[in-house]
């Protein structure tokens, strides 16, 4: 069963409001600082991003990206590797993909970098998330200073963990993998070369 998202948590408030009542004049409150709370953040990002030492740090083209996906990791053997890249208006994305299998487990390794990036930074900045449940958790995390979110989720023999991670502000890391620990996803994390 799907849980309600963050959008689907604010669409509510909006139905809220538009019911009338005294609810939902709380409710409007509540939303008009949230907003303000959330522009606030992202110019304290964007200013933060502008500041930073890695602010100037070259983007990884393709063809880096690819190139940094080795052909074991893991323990597992890369099945399948992509690459692509595209430019419009001035902003440019490169992106490198690598499935791993083996053992009863899949790993994929997603990397993007471009101008995009700004988003997700302004994203993992601004907000904090920690949810935990008997299955698993989904939080925002620091990982050795850099922004991130890891899911984790583990029933039975199921396991499944996500690691996403902004690295220099240009590089967004996306790991998931099926059947391993999230200490896995981490050790996969710090045998790439891309910090």
């Amino acid at each position: 069963m799907r849980r309600t998202s963050l959008a689907s948590a604010l669409l509510l408030s909006i139905a809220a409001v538009a019911c009338g009542g005294d609810d939902a004049q709380d409710a409007a409150e509540a939303a008009a600082d949230a907003m303000r709370n959330a522009a606030d953040a992202m110019q304290n990002a964007a200013d933060n991003m502008a500041s930073s030492d890695d602010a100037d740090a070259p983007a990884m083209t393709a063809e880096e990206m690819q190139e940094s996906l080795p052909e074991e990791m893991a323990g597992l053997t890369r099945t399948t590797t992509e690459r692509q890249s595209m430019g419009a208006g001035g902003m440019n994305i490169s992106q490198a993909e690598a499935t791993y299998e083996g053992d009863g487990k899949t790993l994929e390794i997603s990397l993007m970098s471009g101008a995009v990036m700004a988003g997700p930074a302004m994203a993992f900045t601004m907000v904090q998330f920690d949810r935990t449940t008997e299955d698993g958790y989904e939080r925002t995390i620091q990982y050795d200073g850099m922004p991130g979110m890891q899911e984790y989720e583990e029933d039975g023999d199921y396991r499944r963990a996500v690691m996403t991670v902004l690295v220099n502000n240009s590089l967004l890391v996306r790991i998931e993998a099926e059947g391993m620990t999230m200490d896995e996803v981490e050790d996969v994390f710090d045998d790439l070369d891309v910090t």
